[in-house]
């Protein structure tokens, strides 16, 4: 290897770190982690109002604990994972973070019998990205301004094909009855 193009490599790596660095110092992470917090907050409250049938009748206990998460950018922060006791069966709906492609978080649905993803993502999103385009260069057409995301919660489906299903009382229903072997 030359040292001379070792150099100027291990330069122009130095100089995108640097320009990384700046970039990510733009991002307000406390709002990021507060925004992720609110949702997962909304979150609970929807499954809360799904269960309430049964959680008024006893035949469904529903707690909280908080975890500890840890994520780049953002460091360590505290968040609540919900527990759901139906008869001997122990569910968790447990954060798992919010700096991720193509989602705003991530919560994972843990039964004895498996696990399932809810994820929050644009309202319109049907599924991740099959294909991503990259152009370099000035586009021909003036770039529209961005549009404004309507966040929700889905239910994501196994790889390899990964979809999302929208949450409703009915799929949560059959996602906590899939992961309980229900």
């Amino acid at each position: 290897m030359n040292s001379n193009n070792g150099n100027t490599d291990f330069g122009a790596f130095v100089k995108r770190q640097q320009t990384a660095a700046a970039e990510g110092e733009r991002v307000d992470w406390a709002k990021q982690r507060d925004e992720w917090l609110v949702h997962l907050h909304e979150l609970y409250d929807l499954a809360e109002s799904f269960l309430a049938e049964y959680t008024k009748t006893g035949d469904i206990k529903v707690s909280y604990r908080d975890i500890p998460l840890n994520e780049e950018h953002i460091g360590s922060y505290s968040a609540r994972q919900m527990i759901l006791k139906i008869g001997c069966q122990e569910i968790t709906l447990t954060p798992v973070g919010t700096l991720f492609f193509y989602i705003k978080g991530r919560v994972d649905v843990v039964g004895p019998a498996g696990q399932t993803r809810l994820v929050l993502v644009d309202s319109e999103s049907l599924g991740p990205p099959r294909k991503v385009t990259v152009s370099i260069g000035k586009p021909n057409v003036e770039a529209a301004p961005p549009k404004e995301i309507k966040w929700a919660w889905k239910i994501a489906t196994s790889p390899p094909i990964i979809q999302y299903i929208e949450l409703t009382q009915e799929s949560l229903f059959e996602a906590l009855m899939e992961v309980a072997n229900g």
